[in-house]
């Protein structure tokens, strides 16, 4: 049995470049920054897929996105599906989970976790006051809605409970859309003192995928003024201190308790928030950084790694992998992630050659906008058109389906304002990245696993076709884990 536990801290639609240790100089997240002193810090983290529910499948799993199939928001997955919950449960951890699931099979979310409040707001669509996908505005004290606090004060009841190996997940709504918050968040930050996006004005429809405009049709981002724009981030930065108070209260519990002697702490976001950049708001099954690279920082109990950043890049299948490297729990051959603990010992932060990233339901890309549908978040048919992104280096490829493809190279146009993809000189690059591309979608399904693949662990040979053992487990033909005696499903205090 482990001798550390752990907690993970995963806000949701958390941009890297609005947290004080990625470099943005106003909002002062003290609490996140003091974890990233004490830890090592991921400059360039990437998910997999810049969706809730198709990116927290590839973290919780290790598999990419063209292995599990899930591409757009309502996926999930059956927890028979090696994952790092179930990883840490049959280790002998007592798990709690507090906030959204947005994962596994809902009607089984008992059989992972010994403790849960599950919450999942949505866009928070019925508050009355929600009706634009841009819009910013008070989230009353009471409400029902705001729950940041209340999941805060979960987890650290959990912990302070914890007599053996735990691991305890809080996953918060915010900053999530709508743009609200409690006082005295909303009020933090002026709105006029607020910069737009280079590319609030600065983008050129005629080089950008097709999805853009009929999102920003869709969500009627004609309507939405400067000032009504500023509030929103100013909102969001608000969101983010809220968050960051609530990492204040979960380390200072872990001190108080003595438990942050034993707890790996991880902090990461499912994804980013466009926040105006291409005059767009939420996100959509595209790839600029300001969706695609997240903020992930672990602390090691040991006090290893501390004030450090691991500047390569990175993928976010490979956080569960070196979690479980740190834990020392075994992680199961269907994860395909890499383990940055050997790297991180040794000092070296050279990293991944490139970084993979897909979304985009499976149908064409729609590119007629629908006169006067007003679409607060990016659903159908805004969601539609599989879409793959492949960075190396400093550069980057977006291809798709059937939608405008794009090129960018992020040391000069880190706005990603300037789509190279048709410009001759760069047919090269151009040529080099698509080939790398469908190598790597190709490439997802193979492992290097010698002869001696691990059929005691109940699971098809990976050279076939893993998907078919998880279809058997769900039809009860076999199971990759012992079964798990009957627990208490807890839904709150």
């Amino acid at each position: 049995m482990s001798d550390y536990n752990l907690l993970i801290i995963t806000p949701d639609q958390l941009r890297a470049d609005y947290l004080g240790c990625y470099g943005h100089p106003e909002v002062n997240t003290q609490h996140i920054d003091r974890l990233s002193s004490e830890g090592v810090r991921f400059e360039n983290c990437y998910c997999q897929a810049p969706l809730c529910g198709p990116s927290r499948i590839c973290f919780t799993t290790s598999t990419y996105v063209g292995e599990h199939g899930c591409r757009n928001y309502g996926s999930t997955i059956d927890p028979a599906v090696p994952n790092l919950v179930s990883s840490l449960k049959d280790a002998g951890y007592r798990t709690g989970m507090f906030g959204k699931n947005h994962l596994f099979t809902y009607e089984k979310l008992a059989d992972l976790w010994d403790e849960i409040d599950e919450v999942c707001l949505g866009n928070y669509d019925d508050h009355p006051k929600f009706d634009r996908a841009y819009r910013a505005f008070e989230l009353e004290a009471e409400h029902e809605y705001n729950i940041t606090g209340r999941l805060t004060d979960e987890t650290i009841d959990f912990i302070e409970r914890a007599e053996g190996p735990f691991f305890a997940w809080v996953n918060y709504q915010d900053p999530h859309p709508a743009f609200i918050c409690p006082e005295p968040y909303k009020s933090l930050f002026n709105p006029d003192e607020i910069e737009l996006p280079n590319t609030w004005e600065n983008y050129d429809v005629s080089k950008q995928p097709i999805r853009n405009e009929v999102w920003r049709k869709h969500s009627m981002m004609h309507e939405c003024s400067d000032p009504e724009m500023k509030e929103a981030i100013a909102t969001y930065m608000g969101q983010i201190r809220y968050v960051d108070d609530s990492v204040g209260r979960l380390l200072d519990t872990l001190e108080r308790t003595g438990k942050d002697r034993t707890t790996v702490v991880l902090f990461f976001s499912d994804h980013g928030e466009l926040l105006g950049d291409h005059r767009m708001t939420h996100k959509l099954p595209a790839f600029y950084d300001s969706l695609a690279r997240i903020p992930a920082i672990i602390r090691h109990p040991d006090g290893r790694w501390a004030d450090t950043t691991f500047k390569g890049l990175m993928e976010e299948i490979d956080l569960v992998p070196t979690l479980l490297d740190c834990l020392g729990v075994h992680m199961p051959s269907t994860m395909v992630g890499k383990s940055w603990k050997a790297d991180l010992d040794a000092g070296d932060d050279s990293g991944r050659e490139s970084v993979l990233c897909e979304a985009g339901a499976g149908a064409p890309t729609w590119t007629d906008p629908i006169d006067n549908l007003c679409l607060r978040a990016p659903g159908p048919p805004t969601s539609f058109g599989p879409g793959s992104m492949i960075r190396k280096g400093d550069w980057k490829l977006s291809f798709y389906y059937d939608d405008r493809c794009e090129l960018y190279n992020l040391a000069r146009d880190p706005d990603e304002s300037n789509n190279l993809y048709e410009d001759p000189k760069y047919e090269k690059i151009r040529h080099e990245l698509t080939e790398l591309l469908f190598k790597r979608v190709l490439g997802v399904k193979v492992r290097d696993i010698g002869k001696d693949w691990p059929l005691e662990e109940g699971l098809t040979d990976v050279r076939f076709e893993t998907l078919q053992s998880y279809a058997n487990v769900a039809n009860g033909l076999s199971a990759p884990h012992a079964p798990h005696p009957p627990r208490i499903r807890k839904t709150g205090k």
